[in-house]
């Protein structure tokens, strides 16, 4: 009860916990946990960082004045400057060790703000922010928490210029990396059909919470990684990426259908959904109509499998997904008929 996917597992329990909460404030700042969480999570920053900003974030740090509250340390006074205590909020934003850095990632305004609380300034910073500045601030928060570390236990001072060179150049290394990353993605995600189906269907899913829509990004592949084709699908009344995600390998299903293939292999990066469509039997989750409609159409087929890959190795479906979303159209682009199966194609697609 309560989890869409009809398993229980560990965020079911945290579900219960959050019932629980008599607290009416804690609902009040959940669409700010939200926010701050759905940009942090797609910044695509490493998880070191990413952890340690959540931690920051709840102040799971060990500060000084967090250490002297657990009676860890007697002093905590700022070792690098000495002239407060040394809490979240004097190393990220009041340390004179920590003025310069901002400035020179050329995000003095956060600085400037006259917000006091150090929970409600990062939630600020997150919604003010682009997701470029988003990740400049998220690294020069690690880059700042690293440094001090080192002045703690091994005597060594960073100054911000060098701090904010090492930033800069730390994210321009993450964006070669990802710019090379995509251009394997392709070959990367084709490994899986040696020895499989001649034909691959890749879905993904981008979705509107506000309005409750959705779009379902569909790239069909052939042997060889050749292109074949790609679809989106709007979707309205969608209450939850869950579904979304399952409508999404649904169509592909469909799309595979009327391209009349006699086999494929569908991939999606949703275990969830992937192993629903694996299991042959009634699926009792708040998705079971749209599973069981997946598994009416798998008959349609001589060899159809289901396959998950990484979300890194699915981007093209994801972006298709999200820039129909964006436009609120559907698109349909097939590619010459000498790229499909000897004897498919007897009609034009629709």
């Amino acid at each position: 009860m309560g989890e869409q996917s009809g398993d229980f597992s560990v965020r079911s329990a945290y579900k219960l916990l959050q019932d629980v909460r008599l607290d009416p404030n804690f609902y009040l700042i959940q669409t700010d946990l939200k926010d701050f969480y759905g940009k942090l999570w797609n910044l695509q920053l490493p998880a070191k960082i990413a952890i340690t900003i959540w931690r920051i974030y709840w102040n799971y740090i060990p500060t000084l004045a967090n250490l002297k509250h657990k009676r860890v340390s007697n002093d905590a006074t700022c070792p690098r400057c000495g002239r407060g205590e040394e809490d979240i909020t004097h190393i990220f934003r009041y340390c004179p060790a920590t003025g310069e850095i901002w400035p020179l990632l050329d995000l003095s305004w956060i600085s400037e703000s006259t917000i006091q609380g150090f929970w409600e300034w990062i939630t600020w910073v997150f919604r003010t922010s682009t997701s470029e500045q988003c990740k400049i601030y998220c690294c020069g928060m690690w880059f700042l928490w690293n440094s001090r570390n080192k002045f703690i236990h091994e005597q060594k001072i960073e100054t911000g210029r060098e701090l904010s060179l090492i930033v800069r150049n730390y994210i321009a290394e993450l964006e070669g990396l990802r710019t090379k990353a995509s251009t394997l993605k392709p070959s990367s995600s084709h490994r899986y059909q040696e020895g499989g189906t001649s034909v691959t269907i890749q879905f993904d899913t981008a979705f509107d919470c506000r309005n409750f829509k959705s779009t379902s990004g569909l790239v069909v592949w052939g042997r060889g990684g050749r292109l074949m084709a790609t679809k989106t699908v709007l979707h309205r009344n969608v209450q939850s990426p869950f579904p979304a995600e399952a409508l999404a390998g649904l169509q592909a299903v469909k799309l595979g259908s009327e391209m009349e293939f006699p086999s494929m292999t569908v991939m999606g990066d949703s275990l969830t959904i992937i192993k629903k469509c694996k299991v042959m039997k009634r699926d009792q989750s708040a998705i079971g109509p749209i599973i069981h409609d997946i598994h009416n159409r798998s008959n349609r087929f001589e060899d159809l499998r289901f396959q998950f890959l990484n979300r890194t190795e699915n981007d093209f479906a994801h972006k298709i997904a999200v820039e129909a979303l964006k436009k609120e159209e559907e698109t349909y682009l097939v590619r010459g008929r000498d790229d499909f199966p000897e004897g498919r194609w007897s009609r034009d697609p629709d």
